[in-house]
């Protein structure tokens, strides 16, 4: 017999990506910059991803952005029974203001008021005793859709 699936995948933790995860967990958005050229980088790499350089630094970077893009999951992924409780799952691209594009959720709207360039923010969710998550909600002042799909604009 299979050992039960736990509730959610964990992010496996390697020397690489480890100041992210643990930063998550503190409540803080922190990405590798590149000392050369400036540029946020993400995923978490050895180089970086505009230049090439091997200068990064983990720095702290601004938890708000734009969605770039999203998709709506309306089932479990993977099987995994943690996510039944968050039903319909709202992921997204987002455009940090820093720069970095980066995957995440963002929760406190519904699948009708996700759009393409709405503003969001950063919260964090401990996922275990050494990791967290970044996700996002709709920033404050957000020109979310109203009720009847007109912008507030």
């Amino acid at each position: 017999m299979t050992a039960p699936l736990p509730p959610k995948p964990l992010p496996g933790l390697t020397d690489q990506t480890r100041p992210f995860w643990q930063a998550a967990r503190e409540g803080r958005l922190l990405l590798q910059k590149c000392a050369a050229c400036g540029t946020f980088n993400f995923h978490p790499k050895p180089w970086c991803i505009a230049c090439g350089s091997r200068d990064l630094a983990w720095t702290e970077a601004r938890p708000t952005g734009t969605v770039y893009s999203h998709t709506v999951s309306r089932s479990v992924a993977m099987n995994y029974p943690g996510w039944a409780a968050e039903l319909p799952v709202i992921m997204c691209l987002i455009d940090l203001d820093d720069g970095a594009r980066l995957y995440g959720q963002v929760t406190g709207c519904t699948p009708e008021e996700i759009r393409i360039g709405l503003r969001v923010q950063a919260y964090f969710e401990a996922i275990s005793d050494e990791a967290g998550v970044p996700k996002f909600r709709p920033a404050a002042g957000a020109n979310a859709p109203s009720a009847s799909g007109a912008s507030n604009a």
